[in-house]
């Protein structure tokens, strides 16, 4: 990643230069590729917290009610429901991390 951003903003200004941009124009030209790079960093992560909400539900549904951090017997449901009710609700990535936090890094599943 070090070695890409000096690559990167160098392609830019050799477009910038070649174009024969004024200033305005570059500064244009610069902020439209700042938001591309942010909005790819913002998307990766994004993938990533949906990759663990689906991992997060497959591991309500293989794991036992017994294998919950307090378990009653309500605790895989209960996991399920919110899992599923976030993920409606649009919150389903701060399931994912409590989820994750709460249950899989405590208690991991038995192979």
């Amino acid at each position: 990643m070090k070695k890409l951003l000096p690559i990167l903003l160098l392609a830019v200004l050799l477009v910038i230069m070649v174009t024969g941009c004024t200033t305005e124009e570059a500064l244009g030209t610069g902020m439209i590729v700042f938001l591309f790079v942010c909005g790819g960093i913002i998307g990766i992560i994004f993938l990533l917290l949906f990759i663990l909400w689906i991992v997060a539900l497959v591991d309500v549904a293989k794991r036992g009610s017994d294998e919950f951090p307090n378990a009653t017997e309500n605790t895989r449901i209960i996991w399920l429901v919110v899992l599923i009710v976030t993920f409606i609700v649009n919150f389903w990535w701060i399931a994912a991390i409590v989820y994750y936090f709460v249950v899989m890094k405590k208690m991991p599943r038995k192979k």
